[in-house]
């Protein structure tokens, strides 16, 4: 994917004002310029690749121009609180991801943004469970034997994550928890040179994306001991739930799409119907199935709901735990 993905602006909504007139931004046509979705992360992820679906989508909705602009660094927060410090007029959008929405303010003590208060959300785009695999040598293949070999030799194996408070370390903490075994957590700059070491057979297992990691189970390099969403995906049917096997743990990512919350209330109820519209679309659905999505609800009262909700339970287990950012 390219790093900036402009697509062919088809609206006729942004005429010109008429000669002299000086109309406030509310009388304007919205949108008059494109709509720029933020992702605060690099181009090539889940969550570059959820942001570019749904300018597209958006785009064949409402025949707005829209455009992705990729601002990583500091695990999501540069991107994130460049949208809450800037002009709230409807144009500029964030993804939002479980770290910068949920997480980050209990891993950074300074943050220049309140993620509950700066935002207003639009439409909650896509659920992406985990699945839990180990490298084929790792003598177990159900998450009861997996158990029992983790709690008989504490601390000899490991786990790789993407890097500390990522939703792969946060998986495997919260796993280490609820069942009461010792792994040692490996971080690392990103998810693919975690693979490469868990492929390699150097780290014994990961928590990984499902859009990541579908190849390497569906290919033999992996073995899926569970999924980590409340029903099986049909990527993997064969592989059942961290819940079915007895872990009460539903672990996902999530990525939804956001407004500053100064953003004036007619452009965000516009921009809730025509992302909600493209979300429906047939072709947008396939596409998330594609990423690994399970079915949710979009709506900005159930994005609201799961970020309060995911705030409250992974900044207590990040407390609980100690986790620092890389």
């Amino acid at each position: 994917m390219q790093r900036r993905h402009f697509l062919q602006y088809t609206s006729a909504a942004a005429a010109a004002p008429a000669l002299g007139a000086a109309p406030s931004a509310h009388a304007q046509a919205f949108p008059s310029r494109p709509i720029r979705i933020v992702c605060p992360y690099p181009a090539g992820a889940t969550t570059d690749a959820v942001s570019r679906l749904m300018a597209n989508a958006l785009q064949t909705q409402s025949g707005a121009t829209v455009i992705v602009d990729n601002r990583s660094g500091a695990g999501g927060n540069i991107g994130t609180e460049s949208v809450a410090r800037g002009e709230a007029d409807g144009h500029t959008l964030l993804l939002g991801a479980l770290g910068p929405m949920a997480a980050n303010p209990a891993l950074y003590p300074k943050l220049n943004f309140d993620p509950a208060k700066d935002f207003t959300p639009l439409a909650l785009a896509a659920s992406v469970p985990l699945v839990w695999a180990v490298h084929p040598s790792f003598p177990a293949t159900t998450v009861q034997e997996a158990l029992a070999l983790l709690r008989a030799q504490p601390g000899k194996f490991s786990y790789a994550s993407a890097g500390n408070g990522t939703p792969q370390h946060l998986a495997g903490e919260l796993v280490k928890r609820q069942t009461g075994t010792s792994i040692l957590h490996i971080p690392y700059r990103g998810s693919a040179p975690a693979l490469n070491d868990v492929l390699g057979g150097t780290v014994q297992m990961v928590f990984e994306a499902s859009p990541a990691i579908l190849q390497h189970v569906q290919g033999g390099r992996l073995k899926a001991l569970a999924v980590t969403s409340a029903e099986r995906i049909p990527a993997l049917p064969q592989v059942p739930t961290l819940k079915a096997a007895g872990v009460d743990a539903v672990i996902g990512g999530w990525y939804g799409f956001l407004a500053p919350a100064a953003t004036p209330a007619d452009r965000t109820a516009w921009l809730v119907q025509q992302m909600r519209a493209a979300l429906a679309q047939q072709a947008t659905q396939d596409k998330l199935a594609e990423l690994g999505s399970v079915r949710i609800d979009n709506s900005p009262q159930a994005f609201a709901s799961l970020m309060a909700s995911e705030r409250s339970r992974w900044q207590k287990l990040i407390r609980d735990v100690g986790i620092k950012p890389d």
